[in-house]
Formats: structure tokens, sequence, C-alpha cells
């Protein structure tokens, strides 16, 4: 059996785009997206200026991220090592957008599925190369079986001084690369200009390098293609949404161990939880390309993939906040008894999923860590607590005792791990710096000091002060609420937007 993989010489390729062309007409790719393109990256000042030509193109890995992270195995390996897609299961829920280091995946406009590189594979089922390689007027593209010694790519894969691109993400890829200028091949390093697409002028990534004008001869992008961001304003509504909803959850049951079972505990505020788990339930399926197929994450799940897990953790947690409701509307002890446990870790595997499935974001290092978990669980805590706060300042919910002190501790954690992780903690990886740098210095730097931190910060005081009864200071402690949510809102929005701010290509 076959392993395709590719070489590329550098030193040949002259930068004609033909190979962009011939990708587009062999696969009736629409303008705007590209399988392959061909990045341009320039050195020095005039006169002794220097350009690098870079082909990127999908890297066919070993231990593809984008095939781990599908929810629906819409991506799989085939047996001759091509990562290809089936369009007919994706669901256009963009997360292998998310998980490829390389930025080779895409959502074609037309079929609103996602789309990457296959090397053609319906060439070369026919003995055909790929379209990309046959035009190619150098010969700087090299393709074959890596298995086969007798083949050129094998020849040079053993014998040439090679590069890849990310080793270090471990995804095993097969495009070589020979004479790879550092630049070219390592996105964080060369500066960006302003894109310009169809007549738009496009803003550059906001984590990219910034341009120093004492040395103006750095490396510089003069020609790239617009980079889509997968997840937007919508990922951060669903954080703040399901978090009231498990959060809400696991402070209802809290209070009801410690005796205060009032409506709030009772079924006020679990009826909250499950109004804004079906909100955020909404939220993921209105979010989707092709929504109407959201289905075949139940019945074509791939269990490698933590949006699945995700999918089944939300049906339980529905479920088991409603047996709650019921039983404290009746009055069932005996059924809340048997509840509390299962409602605490269903809620807690509920919040605690995301944070792992955006550590399948494998592109993003600002998203790999144990901490972004535990950092979603405080928030949900507070984000639950504050809305139960807001509740109970209606008298015949009967209120919460303890809620400021619950808020007050859950905000108090998370602002501990934002500020261990992103101001004392120096960034493991460049593309973290740069991300990093983008939240303390950069675009977001005012609605992380002001927002994230600075209302943060406020709630948990006026909350630790007013300690564990909230209706002497009601007004005061529901404007508490009201900036708990507000920071920790701020916070998710900064975490997915700069978490894809910076350049991957």
């Amino acid at each position: 059996m076959s392993n395709y993989g590719f070489a590329i010489d550098l030193r040949k390729c002259i930068g004609c785009h033909a190979c962009t062309i011939a990708c587009k007409a062999e696969h009736d790719i629409p303008v705007g997206v590209n399988r392959c393109w061909v990045k341009t990256v320039e050195k020095g000042t005039f006169p002794e200026t220097r350009r690098f030509f870079f082909p990127v193109l999908c890297n066919q890995c070993d231990e593809a991220p984008c095939a781990k992270i599908c929810p629906t195995n819409a991506l799989f390996k085939r047996r001759d090592g091509i990562v290809d897609l089936h369009g007919d299961s994706c669901i256009g829920c963009r997360a292998c957008m998310v998980a490829c280091p390389y930025d080779q995946l895409f959502i074609d406009p037309n079929t609103h599925t996602a789309e990457k590189c296959n090397f053609c594979a319906n060439r070369v089922e026919n003995d055909l190369l790929p379209a990309c390689v046959s035009v190619c007027p150098t010969e700087c593209r090299i393709f074959g079986d890596l298995d086969d010694p007798a083949s050129e790519v094998a020849q040079i894969a053993q014998r040439e001084a090679i590069s890849v691109r990310k080793p270090e993400k471990g995804t095993i890829p097969k495009v070589f690369y020979i004479a790879a200028e550092e630049s070219a091949i390592q996105p964080e390093i060369a500066t960006r200009p302003f894109i310009y697409k169809e007549g738009q002028v496009l803003l550059r990534p906001l984590g990219s390098p910034e341009a120093d004008p004492s040395r103006p001869g750095d490396a510089r992008v003069d020609y790239d293609t617009p980079h889509a961001k997968p997840w937007g304003f919508d990922m951060a509504i669903y954080l703040l949404t399901k978090g009231i909803a498990t959060g809400g959850m696991i402070v209802s049951v809290l209070l009801w161990l410690f005796e205060t079972r009032t409506p709030l505990t009772l079924y006020i505020g679990p009826s909250i939880s499950l109004a804004f788990l079906i909100l955020t339930t909404g939220i993921l399926i209105a979010d989707l390309e092709r929504p109407e197929r959201f289905y075949y994450i139940l019945t074509r799940p791939n269990f490698r993939s933590w949006m699945v897990w995700g999918a089944y953790f939300l049906t339980l947690q529905g479920i088991l906040t409603t047996l709650w409701i019921g039983a404290g509307w009746f009055g069932w002890n005996g059924v809340l008894h048997a509840l509390w446990i299962p409602a605490i870790i269903s809620s807690l595997l509920t919040t605690g999923y995301t944070g792992f499935l955006f550590a399948q974001g494998l592109a993003r290092d600002l998203w790999q860590g144990p901490h972004a978990t535990i950092d979603l669980v405080a928030q949900a805590i507070a984000e639950g607590a504050a809305v139960l706060m807001l509740a109970g300042l209606i008298p015949s919910t009967g209120g919460g005792v303890g809620l400021p002190w619950i808020l007050a501790g859950a905000l108090a954690v998370h602002l501990a791990l934002i500020g261990f992780e992103n101001v004392l903690m120096p960034s493991p990886t460049r593309h973290h710096k740069l991300a990093n740098a983008a939240i303390l210095r950069g675009a977001f730097s005012r609605l992380f000091w002001g927002g994230a931190i600075g209302s943060v910060a406020i709630a948990m005081v006026i909350a630790a002060m007013a300690g564990g009864d909230q209706s002497p200071l009601a007004p005061v402690l529901a404007a508490a609420a009201l900036l708990a949510l507000g920071g920790t809102f701020s916070w998710e929005y900064i975490w997915v937007e700069a978490g894809q701010s910076v350049p991957l290509s």
C-alpha cells in the first residue's frame, strides 16, 4: 500500500501561481478560497532585497488533528495516507479549521462544508500526478510514494536537508521543503501588511508580528491569501450561556446541600439553568454552516472528538436538570438525594469538555493546557452564582444564603488563573507570546484590563464584603453580579478571539 508525500524544491519555485490556478480548475474551487497557494516573503532594503516564494498546501499528516476533532468522521485518512473528506457528512462546525496548525482547511461558500487539498486523489487513483505537479514549469514539486525507496520523493526525504512546517506539533507532516527560508516557513516571524481582497481592505491579523521602524529590512509578507477566523463572537456567547447553565445548576445543588432549600434552589435556579442550556444548544446548532445536519453528531459520531462527547454531556445535563426541577417542585426529597451527585458530575463534565475541545484546536497555542478547563469551571460557577443572585432579588424565590461568598470565591480563582497564565508566566512558544501580547498590550488590552480584570476584581471585592447574606445590600450586589457577568464574558470573548489572532501560514 502506498504512502504518498510531497517534496518542494524552493530553489526552483518562481512564484508563477500555476499550481494555484490548476488546483482551482481541477476542483472547481470558488473565488476567495484556495486549496493551495504561494506565499511571498521579502527581506532587505532597496537595492539589496530578496524575495522568497513558499507554496502552501495540506500536509496530509500521519497524525491528522483535523480528522481527530471532526465530530462526524467527515475527515478521514485513506489507506494510501491521503487525508480526505466526505462532504456529505460535514456539518460545517469549522472545528477542523481550528485544529489544523497549517491553515489548510476552509469552508466552501457554495456547499457550506469544509474543503481541503487531498493530493488530487481523483487523479492519483487513475495513475495521474496531482494537478499542481503536472503544471509546474520548473518541476519544483515532486510527488510519490514515501514507502517506495526507489521513488524520487523517498530519496529526497532520506538524503536532502529538508524542513517541514511546525514539527513541534507532532502531526508528522508529509510535505517536505528544500532550502526553506526561516521567515517563510515560520509564519510568526514575518510582519504583515494590510490585506486586499475583492475591493475590501482587511486588517492584518491582530496577533501578527509588528514592524520595527528601526529595522526596515526585516522579513515581511508581500503576498498571501486572507485567512478565515473559524470561531467568533457566537462562540463567546456559547461559553457564557453554557457557563450560566452549568454553573447555575452547580450552585443550586451546593446551596441545597447546605440546607438552603428554597424555591430558588429547588426549581427556580435549575429552571434558569435549563433555559440557558436550551439556548446554548440552539446557539451551537445555529452556528453550524449546515445546521440541518446537526444530528449527524449523534448518528455518525467520532468518539475521538470532544465535540461528540459534549453533545452527549449536554443531553445528559438536560435530563438531570429536568428531573431536579420536577423533584424540587413536587417535594420528592428522596429523588433529590439520589440526583445531587450525578447533577454535579454532569455539570462539571458539560462545563469542562469545552476546555478539552479547545485544546484539540492544536493550531492555537493560547488554548493549550489544563488551566483552561479549570478556569471554565470557575467562570461557570461565578456566572451561575451571579444569575442566581439576580433572581434572588425577587422575594418569592426565597434567596440563597452564601451566594456572595460563592461568587467571590469563584472570581478569585478565575482572576488567579488568568493572572498567572497570561501576566506572570513567560509564554512557552512564539505563537503564544504573540497572542498574549495582543491581550496585554495590543488590540484586546483595554477590554482585558478594564473588563476581564477590572470589572471582575470590583465584583469580587463587593461580593466578599457582603459575606453570606445578600438581602441588606441587594442593589449593590445586583451591580456586582452584572459586573461579574460582564467581566467573565469579556475574558471569554478575548480568549476566543486572541487565540485565533496569530497567523498560521
